[in-house]
């Protein structure tokens, strides 16, 4: 009886067996892989390791490695690449080229005396209309035949002073030989007015031929008005930027070159007008002072047989060394220079 128990209890065992191998699946060149990662235990839990791990954030805190900076934000290492370009344009300039400061021949005058000849040309109607040249004479005068019309006239002499940036000039003309009988009393003008940068800036400017010709003009350039006095007659006009008068006109180019403005507002304390003038050429002319190389320029028009002829003395400023009037009979007055004194600054 027991012997079958135990036969039936290894069949049943048998079957459970053949039940369980049926669901395993085998597969051939079956791999799998196995990863292995190593990990490093933590320290020991004591003080001395607390302390250490303490020091080193408060190092890394306050004294970051460049190699720790880039890791944690790559963007600051370019930001620090910038900022050093920029330190470098910040850096001063050791050596510095700078334009050197160009020397205005007004600025260094305190002042200045210049004498002159006047001679007295009649003209075509007293000779031929030859001698009378388009574009003015060249400076000198012949001694031929042609030339006995002119004749020495007069002197005129020219005072021109700085005084804390206020300057002054004084014009006195007096006759000679039998044109002092007519014209007795001495030709006087005078200008007064300030000096700035862009040269003399006038305040008051007179006309004068004895006590009963006399005229004046009043500049208010605040005011933007100039007011011309002839006797009783008063006539106001507008006033324009860097207008002058007919004596400092004469000495502006010391300050301005010629050819840089050839259109000058100008008074004469009977007329106040624009006048245009012209280049004409480059001479050297003869002069008491010696051979002097000269800037001619000339204001007329062609119109009327009136203008006005300057050789300006590159030299001595573009200070005129001789000037030409042609009147309105083609009859000219000339005056050439005889002394130019110059008292220069610091001197």
């Amino acid at each position: 009886m027991v012997n079958r128990y135990l036969l039936y209890g290894v069949i049943i065992s048998i079957g459970i067996h053949f039940i369980f191998f049926l669901n395993i699946e085998f597969k051939e060149n079956s791999e799998k892989i196995l990863e292995i990662q190593l990990v490093h235990l933590p320290p020991k839990f004591n003080k001395r390791n607390i302390i250490e791990k303490k020091n080193f954030e408060k190092q890394k805190l306050y004294e970051p490695l460049v190699d720790e900076v880039v890791k944690i934000n790559p963007k600051k290492e370019i930001k620090e690449e910038i900022k050093e370009e920029y330190c470098k344009l910040c850096e001063p300039v050791k050596e510095l080229d700078l334009p050197i400061k160009k020397i205005i021949f007004g600025e260094t005058v305190n002042s200045i005396l210049m004498v002159y000849k006047v001679f007295h040309d009649l003209g075509p109607n007293k000779g031929s209309i030859k001698k009378i040249k388009p574009f003015g004479s060249d400076g000198s005068l012949s001694n031929d035949s042609e030339t006995k019309s002119i004749s020495e006239v007069g002197n005129l002499k020219i005072n021109y002073k700085i005084n804390d940036n206020k300057y002054e000039i004084d014009y006195i003309a007096n006759a000679k030989g039998v044109t002092s009988i007519f014209y007795s009393k001495p030709l006087t003008q005078k200008s007064k007015g300030i000096v700035n940068k862009k040269g003399l800036k006038p305040e008051y400017f007179l006309y004068s031929h004895g006590t009963k010709k006399k005229s004046e003009a009043f500049f208010d350039w605040q005011r933007k008005t100039l007011t011309i006095k002839r006797k009783e007659n008063i006539k106001t006009h507008d006033l324009i930027d860097e207008a002058q008068d007919q004596l400092s006109f004469m000495f502006q180019f010391m300050f301005l070159n010629p050819l840089n403005k050839m259109q000058i507002p100008i008074t004469n304390a009977k007329v106040f007008k624009i006048y245009n003038y012209h280049y004409v050429d480059e001479l050297d002319i003869n002069t008491k002072l010696g051979n002097l190389s000269t800037l001619h320029v000339a204001k007329f028009n062609y119109q009327t047989p009136e203008r006005i002829d300057l050789w300006l003395a590159k030299e001595y400023g573009y200070l005129p060394v001789k000037i030409a009037i042609t009147q309105d009979d083609l009859s000219m007055i000339i005056q050439q220079i005889e002394v130019l004194n110059l008292n220069k600054v610091n001197e």
